[in-house]
């Protein structure tokens, strides 16, 4: 897993989900849910699966968070060279 800290922005990005908070470390890194939610979803972010990030999802909106430092998480497919 690689993730990629831009000085620039201030921001974490990750091609995939981190087993860990690259802040704080806590394993309690789960996935925002963006778009109309139902009550299951409101249930599963009580019980700390997910987070709802709101109805309408921006292109640089983060994939991921940590529950404990509220750390975002943002998708990045890098781009390898030769």
């Amino acid at each position: 897993l690689e993730i990629y800290i831009s000085k620039i922005e201030k921001r974490y990005f990750s091609h995939q989900k981190p087993d860990k908070c690259p802040k704080c470390g806590s394993p309690k890194v789960v996935k925002i849910i963006y778009g109309d939610q139902s009550y299951k979803a409101f249930l599963e972010e009580e019980a700390g699966k997910i987070i709802l990030g709101g109805s309408i999802m921006k292109k640089n909106d983060p994939g991921w968070a940590c529950i404990d430092c509220k750390t975002e998480i943002f998708k990045r497919k890098f781009r390898t060279f030769p």
